[in-house]
């Protein structure tokens, strides 16, 4: 069990002041980005692709355009959806076009819609729709999509047009690719567009013959099975009367390849000292140039400026990944560290192969590299070299961990202090001690932690000792230190120890401000750690809360009644009136002579038990003063409260104090918290204390 005080003070109308004590420390206290999208749109000409991409096209008229695989756009009539496939040795790639929503449907114009072939004086060789047009409404929505990340994908959209006769307009079109980002063109002698370019309306009462208005719908960079949707729309009718529209020349693009290289630390660094310190080079190169260098950044575990970004690379080309370790006094080598890598393809089907032997070290380089090779249109490939000590490396300590807001990714908010439900008994991460995944390190100014003897003398350390922790956004929170052999020789222990700073904003500690660490032979890496079943069995970590976000809530009860002496506190009932039970509602108009009985409930909502709470409720003496009155004191369990009790005797106006009690953590399986339960019972006295 941890132990932390807390000051708590309520008052509910005519109540005595309570104080609550819990245990030993009073002080203050994305969807992410997919990394392969480019930061600006590529440019390209309508209905092309970005120059270096691959196109695929579906259509009667292929452009003259290189690189390209082309196919003739074939439909059965009638069928909403075809799958065309580009069949490659680089993997099939697959555009579905679907028309998921098909209204007001008229045959009599080359069969049942959808269908393949050219209109008179309306399409040519294009996908045909012909609806009529009885109301005004959305009449199909024709979605594409293909199975690769595409930089650029798109159709031609002929025939949107409206027309007029005998002063009646039966309809007018319009075409809305505005769901996913789609952009279209318009011309402007048939049509009219938004700021957005994304929704296109025929002008009313014009109509144009075959070719005269046809637009282009395309959009940019988008994942692998992205629906990209459009909506066909009658948005006028004055009588009932077919149209057509039809799509044709249907394309999508392939970037040339691409790679992320990462970099990672499974412990610290060999060297880490201020005058030298380990850092690592990546390098992507081909047989003839380097593509990309990059240097890490940071300290201990802590890798920052981790990742090369965004490299193209060319097909049917190897590339080499070269990593090597640089320090201030040019003695890294990366044969200190042992070294593992994985590289994926983000790009479903692609039979580019990924590197699977280990790395190659180069002895008098003192390198290490993989290659990667016949790389394709497409590919979206990350690798990521994670390092960690070699057990040949020459060792030195590490002690490293994190200063975190331990509130289960609950903001804390004054609204919800004394919120018991299961949005925080059921958030197994809120108050249990434990870094996750949800939660963050903190920073300020001050928030220092020490490595010491545990006798309070500080180690020497080749890092800062005592040190504040990191104010990187990467790092957050944390420390490290660093520490020879030498300095730690005939020890079995040290204690990390959190100084906080005045004033501080997490006035809770979620664990104790000192962790002892037990040396283990041979172990050199010390962190928090956790056994296969996710039990914690070493933690380095400070786990902190803000007021709001406490794990102990306290709410207090209060009943008039008329001095039963024979009272029995728990089965008066909890209503909304404190003159007919239990109530947190004030009591007013209390007529001397009366009693007042309290019911104090103390929860504890968070994942760590709570140890020696004692609940401390001081009977008022101004401007009435009151007394304690029978029956006597009751807990509940029968520890919070014992008949060996030092509190103010009955009659008597004085301070009663609870015996220092448990509250288990809540249950991992449960979504109610412990709780515990004092009643106490005080008459209203006759006596005026005001001046």
């Amino acid at each position: 069990m941890y132990k932390a005080y807390i000051n708590a003070r309520i008052a509910l109308g005519l109540t005595t002041s309570t104080m609550l004590f819990i245990g030993l420390s009073t002080h203050s206290q994305n969807v992410l980005a997919n990394p392969f999208l480019p930061a600006a749109t590529p440019s390209s000409a309508v209905g092309s692709c970005p120059a270096t991409h691959k196109m695929y096209y579906i259509g009667a008229n292929p452009p003259a355009y290189s690189p390209i695989n082309s196919q003739t756009l074939n439909w059965s009539t009638g069928n909403p959806s075809n799958t065309f496939t580009f069949v490659e040795p680089s993997g099939n790639k697959t555009f579905l076009i679907n028309f998921p929503l098909l209204l007001d449907l008229n045959s009599n114009y080359g069969g049942t819609p959808p269908f393949y072939g050219s209109i008179n004086g309306a399409t040519t060789s294009a996908i045909n729709l012909i609806h009529n047009s009885p109301t005004t409404r959305t009449n199909h929505n024709l979605d594409i999509s293909i199975n690769r990340p595409v930089s650029k994908m798109g159709y031609k959209i002929q025939d949107l047009d409206s027309t007029g006769s005998s002063g009646q307009v039966p309809y007018i079109e319009q075409v809305d690719v505005s769901a996913n980002k789609g952009q279209l063109t318009a011309n402007a002698n048939f049509h009219t567009i938004n700021t957005a370019n994304d929704i296109v309306r025929a002008r009313e009462g014009l109509n144009c013959g075959s070719g005269e208005c046809t637009i282009d719908a395309a959009w940019n960079y988008n994942i692998a099975d992205a629906l990209l949707n459009l909506k066909h729309s009658n948005t006028f009718t004055q009588r009932n009367s077919p149209h057509a529209i039809g799509y044709s020349d249907f394309y999508f693009c392939l970037a040339p390849p691409k790679i992320i290289v990462k970099k990672q630390l499974n412990d610290n660094r060999v060297n880490d000292s201020n005058v030298n310190r380990d850092q690592f080079a990546i390098n992507i190169s081909n047989s003839t140039t380097s593509l990309k260098t990059f240097e890490t950044t940071g300290t201990g575990q802590v890798v920052t400026n981790d990742n090369s970004g965004v490299v193209e690379l060319a097909t049917n080309t190897t590339y080499t990944v070269t990593e090597r370790v640089t320090n201030n006094q040019n003695n890294g080598d990366i044969i200190n560290y042992d070294a593992a890598y994985t590289c994926n393809n983000a790009t479903n089907g692609s039979t580019t192969i990924m590197p699977t032997t280990a790395m190659t070290y180069n002895a008098s380089a003192k390198t290490r590299s993989f290659t990667i090779a016949n790389a394709t249109y497409g590919d979206e490939i990350t690798c990521t070299i994670t390092n960690s000590q070699s057990a040949t490396a020459p060792f030195n300590y590490t002690f490293a961990g994190i200063v975190f807001n331990d509130n289960g990714g609950i903001t804390a908010n004054a609204s919800t202090k004394q919120d018991i439900s299961s949005t925080f008994t059921s958030n197994n991460n809120y108050y249990n001690g434990i870094f996750d995944s949800n939660e963050s390190g903190i920073f300020a100014s001050g928030l220092q932690i020490r490595l010491t003897d545990c006798s309070g003398n500080n180690i020497v350390s080749t890092s800062p000792n005592p040190q504040t922790v990191s104010s990187a956004a990467a790092s957050i929170g944390r420390y490290s230190f660093n520490v020879s052999q030498n300095a730690l020789v005939g020890r079995s222990k040290v204690c990390l120890i959190q100084t906080e700073p005045n004033p501080w904003e997490y006035s809770e500690d979620t664990t104790v401000n000192t962790q002892e660490v037990t040396l283990v032979a041979n172990v050199y890496n010390y962190k928090t750690e956790k056994n296969s079943s996710g039990t914690v069995t070493r933690n380095l970590d400070f786990g902190e809360v803000k007021a709001d976000n406490t794990a102990l809530v306290l709410r207090k009860f209060q009943y008039v009644h008329t001095c039963d002496s024979t009272l029995s506190y728990p089965n008066v009932a909890t209503t909304n009136q404190p003159t007919t039970g239990f109530s947190t509602n004030p009591a007013n108009d209390v007529k001397p002579g009366n009693c007042i009985a309290y019911k104090l409930e103390a929860y504890n909502r968070g994942h760590v038990d709570l140890s020696e709470v004692s609940i401390s409720d001081s009977i008022q003496r101004s401007p009435v003063e009151s007394v304690f009155n029978l029956p006597k004191p009751l807990g509940n369990p029968s520890s919070v409260f014992k008949s060996t009790n030092t509190s103010a005797p009955i009659g008597q106006n004085g301070t009663i104090i609870s015996d220092s009690f448990n509250l288990l953590k809540t249950s991992a399986s449960s979504t109610k918290p412990t709780k515990a339960t004092l009643y106490f019972n005080t008459k209203y006295g006759t006596r005026n204390t005001a001046p």
